[in-house]
């Protein structure tokens, strides 16, 4: 199953943190030109183990890519899954240094998070400026019937999978891809400034075939071997992650 896989340019109006019942960072945007709302789903937290995600944020962010994401529409572009154009892979290409990433605490009470408090931050320094645009690479989803469920607005509509999209645990592995992976970014045009967020779930490889399919299990980056209960052949953890995936937006 491939993402529907692109980039939504939009301007921030307000966020949400994420809490232990609903493990997303949700950030609220608008399209200004046309209108359209959106929300941006970010994972805070894995629903296999290990549970916290690993993360690597660059706050002076450079990159060749970036003069053609600033010349972009707002709104959602339709993104090829292939190399030489603004698709990103973690592993295909040196937009993120891997060996940089580290886990992420997750408190049960969801409120004194680093995940959060990293993208609060960071949200806040946008939501300041009315010239700021988020970019949000995911998979979008939408537009719904229904409201959103976070920001009331009509129709519901937004993108997810802010996160690396290959290598997956065996209940994931068909959302597995290469140039396919999410990333948030932040322009701040009055510093003339770029940000970017890179996530990963701890359960998944950063050695995938040209499918984008794990070809080994992943190394806790703790150097220790517990807690990979999720990464067996039979799925271990007892199926109850095919209820909860860790890619839902809701």
């Amino acid at each position: 199953m491939s993402l529907n896989y692109g980039v939504l340019k939009a301007q921030p109006i307000e966020s949400l943190e994420g809490t232990a019942h609903s493990p997303h960072y949700q950030i609220h945007v608008v399209d200004p030109q046309s209108g359209t709302h959106y929300r941006i789903a970010v994972n805070v937290l894995s629903q296999v183990q290990p549970y916290n995600l690993q993360y690597h944020v660059i706050d002076d962010f450079k990159y060749p890519t970036l003069a053609t994401l600033q010349g972009l529409p707002d709104g959602f572009t339709k993104l090829e899954s292939k190399p030489g154009g603004l698709a990103i892979d973690f592993l295909r290409s040196d937009i993120v240094d891997e060996d940089q990433m580290r886990p992420v605490l997750f408190t049960d009470t969801g409120s004194e998070t680093q995940l959060n408090d990293l993208l609060h931050e960071r949200i806040q320094d946008a939501l300041a400026d009315s010239n700021a645009r988020i970019y949000a690479f995911g998979d979008h989803w939408g537009p719904q019937s229904q409201p959103d469920q976070y920001f009331h607005f009509q129709p519901g509509n937004g993108i997810h999978d802010i996160h690396m999209n290959q290598g997956n645990d065996p209940g994931h592995r068909s959302q597995d891809g290469v140039w396919q992976d999410g990333a948030l970014m932040v322009f701040l045009p009055a510093t003339n400034r770029w940000m970017a967020v890179f996530l990963k779930f701890q359960s998944q490889s950063v050695h995938t075939d040209n499918a984008g399919h794990a070809t080994d299990s992943p190394t806790p980056s703790n150097g220790g071997g517990g807690g990979y209960g999720g990464q067996d052949d039979n799925g271990g953890q007892g199926g109850h992650h095919h209820h909860h995936h860790h890619h839902s937006h809701s």
